[in-house]
């Protein structure tokens, strides 16, 4: 699946997260950095970093759920190695467990080939009526 098969969320968008990869458990996403995207400090924000592995747990996920169902982020755990230097940074994703009620993902955040974050999610899979009441 390649980008504009898995549509990216409204909050995704808002940030400027490019879906690049999509399949069979896995993904790939990239965020080119902006201004908006900084703290006060002058670097990227964390929420920014961990928008990004939370998106790309997310389309690993919906890459592999079943049909009729959604999910949801239950928990997510982040690192911050080192700050980001290059211009844009790239997060990989994979589904570790794909179990009958929670999904649990890895994600690494890469900018200029450089780790710069290690991130953990579990997603729960719900009724596609259920994730909108």
């Amino acid at each position: 699946m390649s980008e504009g098969e898995l549509p990216s969320s409204p909050y995704g968008d808002f940030l400027g997260i490019q879906i690049v990869e999509a399949a069979a458990g896995k993904s790939v996403c990239r965020l080119e950095l902006k201004d908006h995207h900084m703290n006060t400090g002058g670097r990227v924000h964390g929420g920014v970093l961990t928008s990004l592995a939370d998106t790309a747990a997310g389309v690993a996920v919906r890459s592999i759920r079943p049909a009729g169902k959604s999910s949801a982020t239950t928990d997510l755990s982040i690192s911050f190695i080192r700050p980001p230097l290059g211009k844009t940074i790239k997060a990989y994703a994979e589904v570790i467990h794909a179990g009958k009620r929670l999904f649990r993902t890895e994600i690494s955040v890469f900018s200029d080939k450089k780790l710069i974050a290690r991130t953990n999610a579990t997603f729960m899979i719900v009724d596609e009526n259920s994730a909108r009441n």
